[in-house]
């Protein structure tokens, strides 16, 4: 049987460990944890706005919107951002103003244009879209998903994609204990069904399957 492969919490430690080397460490960890925490799909973090997850005084919302226009199902949803993971999102907006990236003339803000982009790629400028194909106007965040990838390979996590990070904040909510209407309604996923697949044990080899059956069972003496 195939191996659906999740991120554990040692997986995403490798992640931001194996990708923290100068002089993108920063907006990398923090681009991992916008996937793997707020569950954003390429398409939402490549469209993410500052203004989106940071107020006017520059403080980051602790709850917050992704509007619907960035939303990847056209329906606005609440993401929180808590103290625990603050520090990625602190740490990247301080390089970022050290990299002089995205300023504005105006003290809001922490001086940066609170239109642009989030996530800057290694050029400082936003991951765009590209067309599906020559001449389309459905596009696909190729740039995004190519820099995702890229961090599982650096880490050299076997069987994950670049789905797995929003499955694995699927699977991760629901583990502590997220109820399926709430996990619907930040996830913006409609379907009991499609939630209840990618809640469920993650597939593993039969081999392997055998031995995890009863196996603290000893024999008594």
């Amino acid at each position: 049987m195939p191996i659906e492969r999740l991120f554990n919490e040692s997986d995403v430690q490798r992640l931001i460990d194996m990708n923290t080397a100068p002089p993108f460490g920063k907006r990398n960890a923090a681009l991992i944890m916008g996937a793997l925490y707020w569950g954003l799909t390429p398409s939402e973090a490549s469209l993410l706005r500052l203004e989106d997850v940071m107020d006017q005084s520059g403080e980051f919302f602790r709850i917050w919107t992704l509007p619907a226009s960035t939303a990847y199902n056209g329906e606005a949803r609440e993401l929180h951002t808590e103290d625990h993971v603050l520090p990625f999102f602190e740490r990247y907006m301080n390089w970022r103003l050290g990299e002089e990236l995205c300023l504005s003339n105006q003290a809001w803000y922490r001086g940066s244009d609170p239109k642009s982009a989030f996530f800057l790629n290694d050029r400082g400028e936003p991951y765009k879209l590209s067309p599906r194909k020559k001449g389309s106007t459905d596009y696909q965040p190729r740039a995004m998903s190519a820099k995702l990838k890229s961090f599982i390979e650096k880490a050299g996590i076997e069987g994950a994609t670049v789905a797995t990070y929003r499955d694995s904040w699927i699977k991760a909510m629901y583990d502590a204990g997220c109820h399926h209407k709430d996990l619907m309604r930040v996830s913006g996923i409609k379907q009991k069904e499609t939630i209840d697949r990618k809640t469920r044990p993650a597939v593993q080899d039969l081999e392997k399957v055998f031995r995890a059956v009863f196996s603290r069972v000893r024999v008594t003496e």
